[in-house]
């Protein structure tokens, strides 16, 4: 064996040594960043004042596992940095795990997991943006594994795991459901399929499903609007004013642009790494190249199909990158399976991948640090200015907007924080805390939001309109020359 084939040989399991000092590298790089959270992240810091079966347009699982994770570091900033990294973290070594199970040589496996990571949606956005979305990506690997678990050896601990792994699913993201008729059609192509579908262990696996669903499902027949109304009204809005022919062009269209964009990386990555030695046919399979490529064509064939039936119009690519992320092993079996050598192959590829990974910590915080954005906000700024002003800390904090209520809620974390975005939440003891109200909201104005007043009169009997608002303007954090949107108040003493 050559000197190169020895460390190829080597750097399947170090892939992931690698990986996991990246992903430390990024709780890192968060937090030297300045503590203004961003959208996902302020989601998730408000929401986990309740434990509930349900929230909004997402299914709860990852707002469960970020409770526990706060639970357990008493720090929002460094919980909300310690699940993303171990989420992605899990993510890249489910789908090395998956890709060793399916390929023969383990260079494959590190090249269809670099493929992976080395889609932009995947190495930036997920990183600064996704969470339920990351966690579909997760469970989808542990769906894919179980599955061919049971494929290989079908016994009951293995059905328990399939069935685990559908529930949980369930739990990330309702899209999550394109990956069950998916798998059903790829394994009744598999030659062993039939056999592990009629199999009464599937009942044990469907039975703990279902319980593992149950509570989210209850909820969500109760709230069925309030889960679905953001989803319905994403699935239409580039539809305005077109007819149904073009409502359906448009989605296609859609489609297939976001497809590109998910795929092009992987394509690109691949095509470095083999060059001219790539096939120009892939007319060869595996039954194993052939299970991954059913359940891709499945999940187009479906998203076709809802295009054509209801005008699903707009695809976002957070949305496509679960429903594509088997791409990058499904080229990497089609490559296997032409009697290709991957040793040369991936020789080109790590130095340009191990590259990009070395420089992507850098690179986040140079972004994170030099915009004006949601990490600047200066609401550690606004609280030390508000106590001093007020010499009071509110005991119930008001706003309209869950990214300013998540924001408050991590700098008073004794506080209630209530966002009228989100009034299904609140509970009698939410509002019921002896002390300060504050109405708090973005922007210069001496009346609160009508939303506030409404709910001020509503749980109080207070109205605001007749009591002073306050205005506090502070510049970007690190930005001394450069002014945020004001932040007005109304407190009401108590």
């Amino acid at each position: 064996m050559s000197g190169w084939s020895e460390r190829i040989s080597r750097l399947a399991p170090s892939i992931l040594w690698i990986f996991a000092l990246y992903y430390i590298s990024q709780i890192v790089v968060r937090l030297l960043l300045p503590d203004g959270l961003r959208i996902d992240e302020a989601q998730q810091v408000f929401l986990s004042q309740w434990f509930a079966a349900g929230y909004d347009a997402q299914p709860p699982l990852y707002n469960w596992v970020q409770q526990l994770i706060f639970a357990i570091v008493g720090d929002y900033l460094f919980g909300l940095a310690l699940l993303k990294s171990i989420t992605l973290f899990a993510i890249i070594a489910s789908y090395y795990l998956l890709s060793r199970m399916l390929v023969k040589n383990a260079s494959f496996a590190v090249m269809a997991t670099l493929g992976l990571f080395l889609i932009p949606q995947m190495f930036w956005q997920a990183q600064r943006d996704l969470t339920h979305t990351t966690a579909t990506m997760l469970l989808l690997n542990l769906l894919m594994i179980s599955s061919v678990m049971v494929l290989r050896s079908p016994n009951l601990q293995n059905y328990l795991l399939l069935g685990a792994a559908i529930g949980f699913g369930m739990l990330t993201k309702y899209n999550f459901a394109l990956f069950l008729p998916a798998l059903g059609v790829a394994v009744l192509l598999h030659p062993e399929g039939r056999a592990r579908i009629f199999n009464w262990r599937i009942l044990a696996a469907a039975a703990i499903a279902t319980l593992i669903i149950l509570p989210h499902a209850l909820w969500f027949i109760e709230n069925l609007k309030l889960a679905s109304s953001v989803t319905v009204a994403r699935m239409g809005e580039e539809a305005d004013g077109t007819g149904r022919l073009g409502q359906i062009a448009i989605g296609l269209a859609n489609l297939a642009a976001i497809a590109f964009v998910i795929a092009a990386p992987a394509l690109a990555a691949f095509g470095l790494a083999f060059g001219k030695t790539a096939p120009k046919a892939w007319t060869t399979g595996t039954v194993e190249s052939r299970f991954i490529g059913s359940f891709l064509a499945t999940i187009l064939a479906l998203l076709v199909v809802m295009i054509l039936a209801v005008t699903f119009t707009t695809m976002r690519d957070r949305w496509m990158l679960p429903l594509l992320q088997m791409l990058p092993l499904y080229i990497a079996l089609k490559l296997e399976a032409q009697g290709l050598d991957p040793q040369a192959a991936l020789r080109r590829l790590t130095p340009v991948a191990v590259g990009i990974i070395a420089l992507l910590p850098l690179a986040t915080f140079i972004a994170g640090s030099r915009s004006t954005s949601h990490y600047q906000q200066p609401f550690s700024a606004f609280r030390d200015t508000f106590m001093e002003r007020e010499q009071v800390a509110p005991a119930i904090i008001a706003t309209s907007d869950w990214t300013t209520a998540g924001n408050l809620k991590m700098h008073w974390p004794d506080s209630s924080v209530i966002s009228t975005q989100f009034l299904n939440l609140q509970s009698r003891d939410d509002v019921s805390k002896a002390g300060a109200i504050a109405l708090v909201w973005r922007g210069e104005g001496p009346m609160a939001p009508e939303a506030l007043a409404d709910w001020a009169s509503t749980n109080f009997g207070t109205d605001v309109s007749s009591l002073p608002s306050q205005t506090i303007t502070l510049p970007f954090t690190g930005h001394p020359d450069k002014l945020a949107p004001p932040f007005s108040y109304i407190l009401i003493r108590r």
